[in-house]
């Protein structure tokens, strides 16, 4: 257990780090179409927002089994730390004299609604929601959990999650508006699946050099999709085998890199999920609303990266010590657990 929660840190770092450096590097016109444009469009969003989908359902098998506090424990751990990252982009906003902070769209992205913005086309008059659709669907899927275990522990589970797969890949093929929703729909359904029958283990065991084989061969197959050597449509054909390839990958990696990487990335996908909701307000033009003097890209990245690494582990710790209080209020049972746990 403890080297799978090593790797689903890892797993959750670089997912995270690798969308900062996207969406860093990939909107800025001073950065040519050559190969790191190419390595990092090859690897986000598809690659990351799976991972992201995957490990969010791959340990809740034995958690949901009390679905009204596992429910009140997810919803604090979202809305406790959107609200507190969301209140303090406004507040640096207001100071720099940013216009149209409280606006309606405004409630819809604390209500953790933003997806539904984008996929009404609704014009997002607030200048928060970038990102948020993520929230959202996660939210979603939360919500549907009873219903999603029922369906892939019937007898039938497997054909069940083949036809969630094939519905999604169809709709993602045809919708606008849905960023990567139904890559995140695909693999969550996928990490339920492999958690709720206990295939990890088979995941954690396979032979390395299947897995390296695996990973090489899907990327190569991303990478001429992405640069339409191959229909870009292919791309949206491989959500699914994302994590089949990628999870046992860092489960091996996570045993061989040193342990200060994995200290260090355990650290960093403690606060991952607040580093990712500022990280929009502090580059490209949130970046430029901040320092307007011209900056080097190394350096607009560097100074991006600090300022969203302190916010994101000021809030964190605000949050986890918010987020303990209202759960031992709404849920007795986690004092008591906590008290004798401390005996």
């Amino acid at each position: 257990m403890r080297n799978r929660i090593d790797s689903f840190d890892l797993i959750r770092s670089f997912a995270i780090l690798t969308i900062f450096i996207d969406h860093t590097i990939t909107k800025d016109p001073r950065i040519d179409n050559g190969f790191a444009h190419l390595a990092i469009t090859t690897l986000s969003p598809g690659l990351t927002m799976s991972l992201l989908g995957f490990i969010s359902a791959a340990l809740l098998s034995s958690t949901m089994l009390n679905y009204g506090p596992f429910l009140i424990k997810r919803f604090t751990r979202i809305y406790i730390s959107l609200a507190l990252c969301l209140s303090v982009v406004l507040s640096l906003y207001a100071y720099i004299g940013k216009q149209h902070l409280l606006v309606q769209q405004t409630l819809l992205h604390y209500m953790g609604l933003s997806a539904f913005i984008e996929i009404l086309a609704v014009d997002n008059k607030s200048p928060i929601g970038a990102g948020l659709w993520f929230i959202t669907i996660i939210m979603a899927l939360y919500l549907l959990l009873p219903m999603l275990a029922a369906l892939f522990r019937h007898r039938n589970g497997l054909m069940h999650l083949i036809l969630i797969i094939i519905v999604s890949t169809v709709i993602n093929n045809y919708a606008y508006g849905t960023q990567s929703t139904f890559n995140v729909i695909i693999s969550f359904s996928v990490g339920l699946y492999v958690s709720i029958h206990g295939l990890l283990d088979e995941m954690y065991q396979r032979r390395i050099l299947l897995t390296y084989l695996f990973c090489a061969s899907l990327l190569t197959i991303v990478a001429l999709s992405t640069s339409e050597v191959i229909p870009y449509a292919i791309r949206g054909l491989v959500f699914s085998l994302y994590p089949l390839a990628f999870v046992p990958l860092f489960f091996h990696l996570s045993e061989k890199i040193p342990r200060s990487v994995i200290k260090a990335s355990g650290f960093f996908a403690g606060l991952s999920y607040e580093f990712y909701i500022l990280h929009f307000y502090f580059i490209d033009d949130g970046f430029r609303d901040f320092f307007h003097k011209p900056m080097g890209i190394l350096g607009q990245i560097t100074i991006s990266f600090s300022i969203t690494l302190v916010l994101a582990y000021i809030i964190s710790y605000i949050a986890k010590r918010l987020r303990e209080s209202v759960n031992a209020y709404l849920i007795p049972s986690i004092s008591a657990t906590n008290i004798q746990s401390s005996v």
